[in-house]
């Protein structure tokens, strides 16, 4: 009876594992969003995706700073949900 519990132990803790590895999925990745409105208030202009939040940060900057100027403009970096 022991070896059933352990086995069935074992077999939990197995599941377990694969599930945790196929839960991660590459790495993450941002979304650099632009807006013409001081803050996110408009809709946004997709700037692009990026897989570190650096990358998109720059991003977001350079799209801020080919806008006109003297408009109030916004660009933030979100998380990509791949679920």
């Amino acid at each position: 009876m022991r070896k059933e519990v352990l086995a069935k132990i074992v077999i939990a803790f197995i599941a377990l594992a694969v599930a945790a590895c196929a839960t991660v999925v590459g790495a993450d990745q941002y979304a650099a969003h632009g807006y013409l409105t001081p803050g996110p208030t408009s809709e946004p202009e997709l700037i692009g995706v990026f897989d570190t939040v650096d990358e998109c940060r720059d991003a977001a900057d350079a799209w801020a700073s080919r806008q006109v100027v003297g408009n109030p403009v916004h660009a933030d970096c979100y998380p990509v949900d791949t679920d």
